[in-house]
């Protein structure tokens, strides 16, 4: 036995290991050979999809006059604004509007308690008359005293002494005639009416309140709505550039859009030019008056503004959303008519509502690439999936 052991492993042994290793290594390649025949046929190799074509949506260069604006952030503000106060003091009998109520001229808004101005107003009456017979009966007695007194049959100072009191009846009656003018416009107080039309504000007092001509607040407030007016502010360095439009066009347009600059909200022109530069901020302020027919703006509510001041005639543009930058400069990719993507550099002028000017490097009708340019390059095949106009 020890001698066995001494003598290694027994021939058996020694040729069953390549033998399992041969059965397993069979198996494996067995195993393969069924698994590659139940797959079926060979998969197609994957496409090349660099030689593809790229869709893209594409624009055409157009010639047309194009416009440069003045942009700034504007407030609507009333050419007319009034906080309507009682100009006597006395109780608010009634209110003759609602709230937010669009009204005319002259219309009828509030009524104070009349009575105790109609009383002043008879009073005043009252001595008028008074007055007034008083200076009758004495213009009577002057007469009488000039006829007696060219036949002398009156003295002189009577005469004068006749004279004088014609005269105080008719200083007294200019006093009395005052008095009434005055308690009438005082009636007239009562009745509170728009000084122009425009949209009633909420109110600040109820009917049955004690109101005093001296109260601060008001009943409510008037604007007026139709025309309105938009302030805003340009720099002081685009002042040539305004005041040239209006030695060209003394009408200048003007566009109001919404806060977000996505939809026009009304046209109108510009009125007016602030006599000075606000010294703080470098700014000349200016005025624009639209219509507002349809109340598209509202008081104190912001706008962009965007001010017609350029006009520039036979401009070759492109949407602006063409335009690349790169080391050279602008450029565009530019479709012919073998639909290939063809790089070209441009030298650009001013923009305006999307669209920018081509100064040279493109000609008219010749297509730009507007989506899809990022795997574009010179050369490549393109497959046209939209035309913008």
């Amino acid at each position: 036995m020890f001698l066995r052991s001494l003598a290694g492993p027994t021939p058996t042994r020694k040729c069953l290991i390549p033998i399992a290793a041969a059965l397993v290594l069979a198996l494996l390649i067995g195993a393969a050979i069924w698994l590659t025949g139940n797959k079926g046929p060979a998969a197609p190799p994957p496409p090349n999809y660099g030689k593809l074509p790229v869709a893209v949506s594409v624009a055409a260069a157009r010639t047309g006059p194009l416009q440069r604006d003045l942009h700034a952030l504007g407030t609507i503000t009333p050419l007319a604004q009034v906080t309507l106060r009682s100009r006597v003091d006395g109780e608010l009998v009634k209110l003759h509007f609602t709230e937010g109520q669009a009204v005319d001229r002259g219309q009828l808004l509030a009524q104070i308690d009349p009575r105790p101005f109609l009383a002043a107003l008879a009073s005043a009456e009252g001595e008028l008359a008074q007055t007034q017979a008083l200076l009758d009966n004495a213009q009577t007695d002057l007469l009488r005293y000039r006829k007696l007194a060219r036949q002398e049959a009156v003295a002189g100072q009577q005469l004068d002494a006749a004279e004088a009191q014609v005269r105080a009846y008719s200083a007294q009656r200019q006093t009395n005639l005052a008095q009434v003018a005055d308690a009438k416009r005082l009636l007239d107080h009562t009745r509170i009416v728009a000084p122009h039309a425009g949209r009633i504000g909420l109110r600040r007092v109820d009917a049955g309140n004690h109101v005093r001509a001296s109260d601060a607040d008001g009943l409510t407030t008037l604007v007026q709505m139709a025309p309105i007016s938009a302030l805003f502010s340009i720099s002081e360095s685009r002042l040539d550039i305004l005041r040239q439009a209006q030695a060209k066009t003394p009408v200048l347009r003007v566009q109001a859009w919404d806060a977000e600059d996505r939809r026009i909200l009304a046209e109108g022109t510009l009125e007016a030019l602030d006599n000075r530069i606000q010294a703080a901020s470098g700014t000349v302020r200016l005025r624009a008056r639209f219509d507002n027919a349809d109340e598209a703006l509202f008081p104190n509510q912001f706008v962009n503004i965007r001010l017609a001041v350029v006009q520039q005639a036979n401009a070759v543009t492109i949407p602006a959303a063409a335009v690349q930058y790169g080391s050279e400069g602008a450029f565009v990719f530019v479709i012919g008519d073998d639909s290939k993507a063809t790089r070209r550099v441009l030298e650009l002028g001013p923009a305006n509502a999307g669209r920018i000017v081509v100064r040279a490097g493109l000609a008219e009708d010749e297509r730009v690439v507007v989506e899809g340019v990022d795997r574009l390059h010179d050369g490549r095949d393109v497959q046209i999936v939209e035309q913008q106009s």
